[in-house]
Parts: structure tokens; C-alpha cells; sequence
């Protein structure tokens, strides 16, 4: 079975959105990963973004970014191996509606303190689009309100909504204690927008396999969450992918970025029946974790955070922590 790519180029045209939408769904419940063609989002604004990312994490010392750790709020810097999976990759986060970052500059290292109108710009683009492929689920699935999943995760509710830079630093050396790049996991909310620069993401196949994700220049990598597939009665699916050494091998670079939408906190998840005689779903695992009806996303959220980052985040200080003290936690 062929990993599925859709041309979204006439999304907007009432005569093909059913089309389309139909088309994106199918790829949905079979994969749960799809390539988006012709989509929105210009090139040229991809393009910068991953040239501010190469600059921080390329040229920024690892001072100028760890006293600056992840808050509560979802914004910050994670380094590489920091994670309970010792997942050999470092991130920088941007939650936040728009304007949310120019006044929370305390909390992101100084390198981006000039940039943050072009990140909610990009941000505001990447949850645009992701707008469209929730109206697209709602028509596939036929449900009478065509913006259910869509008006739950409107982009000035909540903090959910995050842009993550990740990069897989090149070393001369494989690292001692850790044995991935990314562990296999699913997402857990509810659309991920993932922009590549090079493959090396592996998901898992309809028939259980593990193959290369494509790279394809001009398209953009999608992929569902846990959050979405429980609340849609697994009428949509959330699928296992992860980057090991073997895709990415300890003495290559490589930068992705990730649009992860997910609905507001209060959203409370009861998932969806597609007929009266439909057997009513009464729990959904994943990640080790067990989910069941009436979870809040918020609730869901503050699980996944635990049990992949324990304590990690830092509370929403105005200032950053010492580099001494980032060293010793």
C-alpha cells in the first residue's frame, strides 16, 4: 500500500472540498500520516523558519539556551538527552496565541526576542490550515455540524497549540545512554504539522512494518493524535512513528518542525458513535498510558507531559534559571 499524498490545492472550491476531504480521511483511517500537496503555507516561509532554527541551534552555544528550560506555559528550550527516553534530540518551543510570546520574552532565550512576530505569523499560517483539515473530518465523517472538531481548538483557547523546532545534533560520537534518536510513539493530540528537511522519520505501516516516511520538497508531513482518534470513536487513527539512529546515525544533522494542534484544555473528550447499534467506546490506550470518556484534553496532556518528561517544565518565572542551576538539575 502506497504512503498516501493529497493535492490540496482546491480545497477551497465547493465542488471538490467533499472530494478532497473524503481522500484525506481515507489516508487518515488506513495510515494516519498523509503528505499534503499544493498546500497553503509558502515555501519561502518554511524556508526562513528553518534558517532561524539552524542559526540557534547550529551557532548558539548551549549557554545562551539551556538557562532558558520549557515552563508551564510550554515555551522554552529542551536539550538533547534531557527527556526519561534519553531521546537524542533538542527542541525549542513556541506555545501561545498570538502576541503571547513578545510578552513573555523572559521566558525564551535572548536569540529570539526579534523574531517572535515571525513565529506567530508562521504559527498563525500552519493553524489555518489545520483549521481545514478538521472542517475536512467533520464532512468525511458526516457529521452535521461540518466545524464540531473545528471550533474546539480555536487559536486564541488556551495554550495547546505549539510550533517545536527539533534538531538531531551531528556528534563525533554516539551518545552512552540512549539508544534513539525519537522513541516510537503516537501524538497525543490532535493534528501534528511536521516540515522536514531531510528523511529519517520511520511510521508504522497499515501491516505493521516500520518504513521510511517520504520527504518530498514543497509538501508537508501530517499526521493524527491519540486525542483525536479516541474523541472520534478510532473512526480516524493515530500511528506509532520515531527517528532511530539507523534513519539518522549519530554523525548526521537533522532539523524538523512541528505544528502540533490540540483543542482546549476544558474539551472534554466523549468519543463518537458512528450508529446507534455502535458498541460505545469505554477506553483507548496509548504510549502506556489508558484513557477513558469524559477526560479533559487538558487532563489527557498533563499525562503524556508526565510520563515522558516527569517534572520537566519550569514554572512561569519572569527569570531564567542560572546556567549553574540548569546543570545541576
Amino acid at each position: 500500500m502506497e504512503f498516501p499524498i493529497v493535492d490540496i490545492e482546491h480545497l477551497d472550491d465547493p465542488q471538490c472540498q467533499l472530494d478532497i476531504a473524503n481522500h484525506i480521511a481515507r489516508a487518515s483511517q488506513t495510515w494516519g500520516f498523509l503528505l499534503l500537496k499544493n498546500h497553503p503555507i509558502p515555501q519561502q516561509d518554511v524556508g526562513d523558519m528553518f534558517s532561524l532554527a539552524r542559526q540557534f541551534f547550529l551557532d548558539e552555544s548551549e549557554a545562551a539556551k539551556s538557562p532558558w528550560p520549557v515552563n508551564t506555559d510550554s515555551i522554552g528550550y529542551s536539550r538533547a538527552l534531557s527527556d526519561r527516553y534519553k531521546d537524542d534530540k533538542a527542541s525549542m518551543w513556541f506555545a501561545g496565541k498570538a502576541g503571547f510570546l513578545a510578552h513573555n520574552l523572559p521566558a525564551l532565550p535572548p536569540f529570539w526576542h526579534t523574531y517572535t512576530a515571525q513565529i506567530d505569523d508562521f504559527k498563525q499560517k500552519c493553524h489555518q490550515l489545520i483549521m481545514k483539515l478538521l472542517v475536512c473530518f467533520a464532512i468525511a465523517m458526516d457529521l452535521p455540524d461540518r466545524d464540531f472538531f473545528a471550533k474546539a481548538h480555536s487559536e486564541d483557547i488556551g495554550n495547546g497549540n505549539v510550533l517545536r523546532m527539533i534538531c538531531y545534533p551531528a556528534r563525533t560520537q554516539a551518545p552512552l545512554d540512549t539508544t534513539t534518536r525519537m522513541s516510537s510513539h503516537s501524538d497525543s493530540g490532535s493534528v501534528t504539522l511536521l516540515f522536514q528537511t531531510c528523511a529519517g522519520l520511520e511510521v508504522e505501516s497499515p501491516s505493521g512494518a516500520w518504513v521510511p516516511a517520504p520527504c518530498l520538497p514543497g509538501h508537508i508531513l501530517v499526521n493524527l493524535g491519540d486525542a483525536l482518534a479516541f474523541w472520534s470513536g478510532r473512526r480516524l487513527k493515530a500511528t506509532r512513528h520515531r527517528v532511530s539512529f539507523a534513519t539518522v546515525p549519530h554523525d548526521r544533522e537533522r532539523l524538523s518542525m512541528a505544528y502540533f494542534a490540540k483543542a482546549a484544555p476544558e474539551t472534554v473528550l466523549q468519543p463518537l458513535r458512528s450508529g446507534a447499534d455502535d458498541e460505545p467506546m469505554r477506553e483507548y490506550k496509548a504510549n502506556g498510558l489508558t484513557i477513558q470518556p469524559g477526560i479533559t484534553v487538558g487532563e489527557y496532556s498533563r499525562l503524556i507531559m508526565e510520563s515522558i518528561y516527569g517534572a520537566p517544565v519550569e514554572p512561569n518565572a519572569q527569570e531564567p534559571r542560572s546556567p549553574t542551576a540548569a546543570s545541576a538539575a
